[in-house]
């Protein structure tokens, strides 16, 4: 019997015979970040089996006494706590994937999340709860109105009731908390919810590719760099007060990984006997980023991304905000600093024929442009976002900042959800088909109506690379 391709999931019969053990390995190497700067921490694999794409970071962090409701951006959870994430050949220190700025990557990724998944699964496993849910129920500024079987908007739903707005500003029934379990409570630290992110998570391509640990001797490690303690991690909730520096509670940390031996047929070892050289193809994300103004948007920026004589397949770009301090752009907000902000709501005076909320996307490389004509309307962006990433499960309003939904007198944890939500999901997502890029690389051109404000200019490039495995050591090249 021929022996499947054990490197590629799909190749795998989904009866062959397996067995599968576990470790729970504790941090070679851990530095807690500061409030100013980020941290690190390593964990060196066996060399034992497969590891497993399903294997778990599990995190908690230490919530600051005098706080008692504070939770994880809603839209990444947990992954607020790490900044970069690295995959590493342990001894001859080459690196096979590299996700910088980690928690605005994963803002991305997590909108091909669907609703109920969020629901039903991510909110108890990572900390990503968003969902939406018809409103029934307002206020309407004097008192309850219950709006029968016809819905007047929508709004954030984790599966609690609506209560209360604590300030009593907004009235019954407008404001959503976050489920008890989940609050980080500084007057209960011991009760603080300890989640997990998977390994296909801090490294995309292992959703289609396990690795071959037994066959590497070099060994593999993986780098995490956490994010800063303060600002960057939490959001506070109804009645906590901003500020202060979450930790990382040692106790809680930990890899679970899992290491699949193929019992059937002994298959590990025809498996390496059959192929004495392994070829591992994968993509890989680099990002590229820069700092404007809105003014400097409004006048169009070209930006090079580099990429020079490199295969890339896909770009996705983003614009988001963070603030120095506390504030809607960091821990005083639903998202934190992991949004992604859109143009402004398209309006057109009819007196003056006046346009508002304009936008140019475009890229240049191999001297011609992907598009012949920059795309100016949200909708081809989206369309072209959808081409390249898939269908972001995400609402207009959030996308793009218009055909409302939102009430604006519901709220979540005390935030206005329109305010806080609405235009921070604009994500421009691009397949390249032009082949491979030459030696002038990429060019972004960009220009809007952006809100004012600073913004940091995200394109992660997708890339791909080639890991060659042959008696024992592990090479990587880029294609």
């Amino acid at each position: 019997m021929s022996i499947p391709n054990l490197i590629r999931l799909d190749d795998i019969p989904s009866d062959y015979g397996v067995a599968v053990e576990t470790d729970l390995l504790e941090t070679s190497t851990f530095q807690e970040g500061t409030a100013t700067q980020t941290g690190y921490a390593s964990f060196n694999l066996p060399q034992k089996g497969f590891l497993h794409s399903k294997s778990k970071l599990f995190l908690s962090l230490v919530p600051v006494a005098g706080k008692p409701r504070s939770y994880y951006p809603q839209n990444i959870g947990v992954a607020s706590v790490i900044s970069r994430a690295v995959l590493r050949v342990r001894k001859s220190g080459q690196v096979l994937n590299d996700i910088s700025d980690f928690g605005n990557f994963h803002s991305i990724k997590s909108t091909m999340v669907s609703n109920e998944v969020n629901k039903e699964l991510n909110q108890y496993v990572d900390g990503r709860t968003v969902n939406h849910g018809f409103r029934h129920i307002r206020w309407t500024g004097a008192a309850v109105e219950d709006t029968g079987s016809e819905a007047y908007g929508y709004g954030l739903n984790n599966g609690r009731e609506y209560a209360n707005d604590p300030q009593g500003v907004t009235g019954e029934a407008t404001n959503l908390n976050q489920l008890e379990f989940a609050n980080m409570d500084g007057g209960a630290p011991s009760e603080s919810p300890s989640y997990s992110l998977s390994l296909d998570s801090l490294f995309p391509f292992l959703k289609s590719q396990q690795i071959p640990l037994y066959l590497i001797e070099q060994g593999l490690s993986i780098e995490i760099f956490w994010s800063k303690t303060a600002l960057d991690r939490v959001c506070f909730g109804t009645g906590s007060t901003t500020g202060g520096n979450f930790v990382i509670d040692r106790n809680e940390l930990k890899f679970c990984a899992d290491y699949i031996t193929y019992t059937q047929d002994d298959a590990m070892n025809r498996f390496r006997d059959a192929n004495p050289v392994i070829e591992m193809t994968f993509p890989d994300y680099r990002l590229a980023k820069t700092t404007v103004t809105e003014a400097e948007l409004a006048s169009g920026i070209v930006r090079s991304l580099g990429m020079n004589n490199r295969l890339v397949s896909r770009a996705i770009t983003i614009l988001s905000r963070e603030d120095a301090a506390s504030g809607v752009d960091s821990d005083n907000s639903i998202v934190n600093k992991y949004n992604m902000i859109s143009p402004a709501a398209s309006t057109k005076n009819i007196a003056t024929g006046a346009v508002t909320g304009n936008v140019k996307y475009n890229l240049k490389y191999k001297s011609r442009f992907e598009f012949s004509q920059s795309l100016e309307n949200k909708a081809e962006i989206f369309t072209e976002l959808t081409k390249s990433e898939g269908l972001p499960f995400v609402t207009r309003q959030e996308y793009s900042n218009e055909g409302g939904g939102y009430s604006s007198f519901i709220k979540f944890e005390n935030h206005v959800q329109t305010t806080l939500l609405a235009g921070k999901f604009f994500i421009m997502g691009t397949q390249l088909t032009n082949g491979r890029v030459e030696s002038d690389g990429i060019e972004l051109h960009l220009s809007g109506d952006f809100p004012a404000g600073t913004y940091q200019v995200r394109t992660y490039l997708e890339y791909g690379r080639s890991a060659r495995i042959e008696d024992g050591e592990c090479e990587v090249v880029n294609l």
